[in-house]
């Protein structure tokens, strides 16, 4: 069974993270879409008072995996009531292709992807 968990600490991801020009002194926390043993994905993002910026969604190509990744993610921020995300993921932003912005690199606010299904055809 699928379940995306925030891990503890950043071990495993030094690479990345240098990658990314970042550190665990930075503040990031990294969650992983864990399947049995196998990690399918992860995020890294940092959540401060005033928004949570995500730096990397690795999905293996899923987009429905990004999907949940990103939405767990922004759901940890809307619980600690920040509603302003920024992504910077870069030219292949699976944010946009998933409709969660529309332009620019920034979704606020957060709750309102969390609304229910507004827009399923089987609301209407």
């Amino acid at each position: 069974m699928l379940q995306i968990i925030k891990k503890d600490g950043v071990d495993g991801y030094e690479d990345v993270l240098k990658s990314l020009g970042l550190s665990e002194a930075d503040g990031v926390s990294i969650s992983e879409a864990v399947n049995g043993d196998l990690i399918d994905g992860y995020g890294i993002y940092r959540l401060e008072p005033e928004q949570i910026t995500v730096y990397k969604i690795s999905d293996g190509g899923d987009l429905m995996l990004s999907d949940g990744i990103i939405r767990s993610i922004l759901f940890l921020a809307a619980m600690k009531g920040v509603e302003k995300a920024v992504f910077e993921l870069g030219s292949d932003e699976p944010a946009k292709k998933l409709r969660l912005i529309k332009e620019g690199n920034i979704l606020e606010p957060i709750s309102d992807i969390f609304g229910g299904c507004e827009s399923c055809k089987s609301s209407k």
